[in-house]
């Protein structure tokens, strides 16, 4: 069984908002990728399998047990958290939330020396009141909490917002070492680039319903190009949608477009229709792919 796993799980407010049907499950040793648009359901599938909101419906079991249950509570000593809006106690110093934090573990903070090490958080910044802190900062506070006690997991809401480029890339070179001594990830981003780099897997959520569970490897084989060429005997549209190509410009000879897929395929088709000359294809981004996800509804609005 998986360390975190949902079955048809739903919630739903008085509004009419919330999650539906969520199945999902994360292998321990995962850093696992929940993804979607501001307002998708992200947060609220997270606080549901954190047991800080009861689902309306469905199954949820996080290492082994509801988390709403009383072993699932006393399982959370195991879990670590960061929330997407992270609130802190800003009249005291760093240090005194991080021992607080700590205390309520028995004083344990075995990770905490190295998270700090890698955020580039100083002693210094810990004897400040978290007042003075910048965003940055609190988010890196925030981080260490999560982690400081090397939980068995831990759940994150958009972990490196207020980062900088570059402690973003420290962040995911620390959460590849925590999940290489054991540890397991369920983050939630819209930043898809953070979770080609980092993620092992991924759930795509949109408007409460899940619509994709992959491999971030499968994702990535789905790359769209943008391809732009020649072709003698110029074709026509259909031609080029024959091959693979799609949101078709051909201008004075130009033809310039999409392509999803393998493009040696479309090459291969592509020579079968005339001689191809000037050709460029660059290399699309995970987000294009997301967005495809997203796309079919929105068209049709």
């Amino acid at each position: 069984m998986g360390i975190v796993k949902a079955e048809k799980l739903t919630k739903v407010y008085p509004s009419g908002d919330g999650v539906w049907d969520i199945d999902l499950e994360v292998q321990e040793g995962q850093i696992f990728g929940f993804l979607g648009a501001n307002g998708a359901g992200k947060t609220t599938t997270i606080r549901v399998l954190l047991g800080l909101l009861h689902s309306t419906s469905g199954k949820v079991r996080v290492l082994g047990e509801d988390p709403l249950g009383k072993k699932g509570i006393e399982k959370r000593r195991e879990i670590g958290y960061l929330p997407g809006e992270l609130a802190l106690y800003e009249k005291h110093k760093g240090i005194d939330l991080l021992d607080f934090y700590a205390k309520s573990l028995d004083g344990k903070a075995p990770y905490r020396e190295e998270v700090m090490k890698a955020l580039s958080f100083s002693g210094k910044d810990l004897n400040k009141k978290i007042r003075e802190y910048s965003r940055g900062m609190k988010q890196k506070l925030g981080l260490i909490i999560a982690l400081q006690h090397k939980p068995q997991l831990v759940f994150m809401d958009e972990p490196t917002t207020g980062l900088d480029p570059l402690i973003q890339l420290e962040v995911y070179q620390l959460l590849k070492n925590y999940v290489g001594g054991g540890g397991t990830v369920f983050m939630s981003s819209h930043n898809l680039g953070e979770v080609e780099k980092v993620c092992n897997r991924v759930a795509i959520i949109r408007k409460g319903k899940l619509v994709a569970l992959e491999d971030v490897e499968e994702l990535v084989r789905r790359r769209v190009y943008s391809v732009q060429f020649s072709l003698s005997p110029e074709p026509t549209e259909k031609d080029l949608r024959e091959v693979g190509m799609r949101e078709i410009k051909i201008d004075h000879g130009v033809i310039n477009g999409k392509l999803a897929g393998d493009p040696d395929a479309f090459l291969r088709k592509l020579l079968d229709k005339g001689k191809v000359q000037d050709l460029s294809c660059t290399r699309g981004k995970l987000e294009d792919v997301f967005l495809e996800y997203y796309r079919p509804e929105e068209e049709a609005e």
